[in-house]
């Protein structure tokens, strides 16, 4: 009777487990998906160094036509094989970004046009449905009086409102399966004939060649090659020796198409500035310094929310005041930023800030006593979740230290089946680049959701075959022990649930469910989501479990031996 009390206790943990997985795993996703953060509403009289009204010249500068072009999906290597930007670099200036995570093409497009990381935006899926709350190089020029005009696709006016800040646009719907690229180069190269003197291009068919057969393909080669063609005709026909051009991509790919995550081929990018203003040299450099950068080659201010900075290894001189103007912007942003995220007194007994190094350390300050004081709070939290998961499996060893070590020899079997899925077979990592699109989610995580079911089986299965290899004579379901036998199974899918329970609750206490100033590491929040879903697969593996101990008890060699 106590064994068939232990297997229904066992079956109801391990369903309770799940759900409260499930219900963790739902509400930690919405947290990134739906984070706003409180950075876009900070309030500009918080600012120190007031900026200027965007409608107010920058003392001194000068003001030349600019170019921005970004290209979607294209990585550094591939832009090396492109004789425009080669010849581009070879005068100008040569960057090596590093694009922020999620390495998606909103929060990257708002990066790169804003200068704020999705941190500060919010932008942080493919999903975001509304005009982005910082301010951008579109609100600047706009305001700034300069005729702005916008090339590329629809998705702009989404979250931008071009169509309410250009003289002129010609937005594409993102529609696979033409070569969309030279209609938009045309159009650029038509509005800067009427006059245009800031244009935005963004060029997308590199990444739809990136998605759909990966960056090593001979599709991609052959895009990147014919996006280069449309390039050389832009830069041939706006080239007059007095126009600013600033290209870049969002993000890379992986060899075999997807980005999102950290790979080095997707977050590690480039950029090309040449033109007047511009040093002939190479630096490394941030996603979100490329719009300041361009303010201040055009002399404009730079957008209000910035995290980054100009770099000034591209700048040949300030352009009058505006290279000054961003530094004293971004001292601004800085010391909001610092006392917003750890209050007043963050920003209590500084020096003066004299380079971008100390507003780095400002920030990084404010950021380590946060995150300091958050986890100090969490620690009630995760402690009580680690005490519950070693509780089970300290509940299992009162019960039966046979069952423990069998358990726990289930466990390993699991996480070396498990495992060996996700990295040798599959080629995964913890990253969101694991899926190519954004409609693969979803039957991505139910395939691991399958195989955590049937890495568990194999894992009973084990955990069955050590359980009998315990004991001297063991006894077969069939001699009254089948409720020990399928109790057996219960348990090893609980051990597993219980030692995922220790890996999730090392991740609540360093990052936390909740999304409220910053987002988490995403790799390892990856992780942590691929925990939760197995840990809610694993109810199924508590039914379909037990099923597999009784078979493997019922006709060991031992136990009929036994028997006979």
């Amino acid at each position: 009777m106590k064994r068939w009390i232990l297997l229904a206790i066992g079956i109801a943990c391990s369903g309770i487990a799940a759900f409260g997985a499930m219900r963790l795993a739902t509400y930690s996703w919405n947290q990134v998906v739906g984070y706003r953060g409180p950075f876009a509403d900070l309030d500009p009289e918080r600012f120190t160094g007031a900026r200027p009204p965007l409608d107010s010249p920058v003392p001194g500068a000068n003001r030349p036509r600019t170019v921005v072009v970004l290209i979607d999906g294209l990585t550094d290597a591939a832009s090396r094989t492109m004789p425009t930007l080669q010849r581009m670099r070879a005068t100008g200036a040569d960057v090596r970004l590093t694009a922020p995570e999620p390495s998606l093409s909103y929060p990257c497009w708002t990066t790169a046009f804003s200068g704020a990381p999705p941190q500060i935006s919010g932008v942080t899926t493919n999903w975001y449905e509304e005009r982005v709350k910082v301010e951008t190089l579109f609100d600047v020029a706009h305001g700034s009086g300069r005729r702005l005009a916008v090339a590329g696709p629809d998705d702009l006016d989404v979250l931008f409102g071009v169509s309410q800040l250009t003289s002129a646009t010609a937005l594409v719907p993102w529609e696979e399966g033409e070569h969309r690229s030279g209609r938009i180069v045309d159009s650029a190269i038509s509005f800067a004939r009427r006059g245009a003197d800031f244009l935005v291009v963004l060029l997308p068919d590199v990444d739809d060649a990136g998605h759909a057969a990966g960056a090593a393909s001979e599709r991609y080669r052959k895009t990147v090659a014919r996006v280069d063609a449309d390039l050389s005709r832009l830069v041939a026909a706006l080239d007059d020796g007095k126009t600013v051009f600033a290209i870049f991509p969002d993000h890379g790919h992986l060899p075999d198409g997807g980005h999102g995550g950290w790979e080095e081929p997707v977050v590690r990018t480039f950029a090309v500035f040449s033109g007047p203003g511009v040093r002939h040299a190479s630096a490394d450099a941030r996603l979100e310094d490329v719009a300041p950068t361009v303010a201040v080659l055009a002399g404009l201010q730079s957008p209000r929310l910035a995290r980054g900075m100009a770099i000034e290894t591209v700048l040949a001189d300030g352009n009058g005041r505006a290279r000054d103007a961003d530094f004293v912007r971004a001292c601004g942003f800085a010391l909001a930023y610092a006392r917003e995220v750890a209050g007043p007194q963050a920003v209590a007994n500084l020096g003066s800030l004299k380079s971008r190094s100390d507003l780095e350390r400002v920030m990084a300050r404010a950021d380590s006593t946060r995150l300091h004081a958050d986890r100090r709070d969490r620690v009630p939290q995760a402690l009580a979740l680690g005490v519950v998961a070693l509780g089970v499996l300290a509940v299992i060893g009162l019960a039966s230290w046979r069952a423990l070590v069998a358990a726990v020899s289930g466990v390993a079997v699991y996480n070396a089946a498990f495992l060996s899925l996700y990295f040798l077979v599959h080629g995964y990592r913890w990253s969101l680049s694991a899926f190519n699109e954004e409609s693969q989610i979803q039957s991505f995580f139910n395939a691991r959701m399958l195989e955590a079911i049937a890495a568990a089986t194999v894992a009973c299965v084990v955990s069955a075959l050590v359980y009998a290899a315990l004991r001297p004579r063991p006894k077969g379901p069939q001699d009254g022990h089948a409720a020990g036998w399928l109790a057996l199974g219960a348990a090893t899918v609980l051990a597993i649930q219980a030692v995922l329970g220790l890996q999730i609750a090392w991740f609540l206490w360093r990052w936390g469910a909740s999304c409220v100033w910053r987002l988490p590491d995403l790799r390892w929040g990856f992780k942590y989501d691929v925990d939760l879903l197995q840990v809610t697969a694993l109810a199924g593996a508590a039914i379909v479990g037990p099923a597999a101990t009784y078979l493997v008890g019922r006709w060991h060699p031992r136990t009929r031996a036994a028997r006979r």
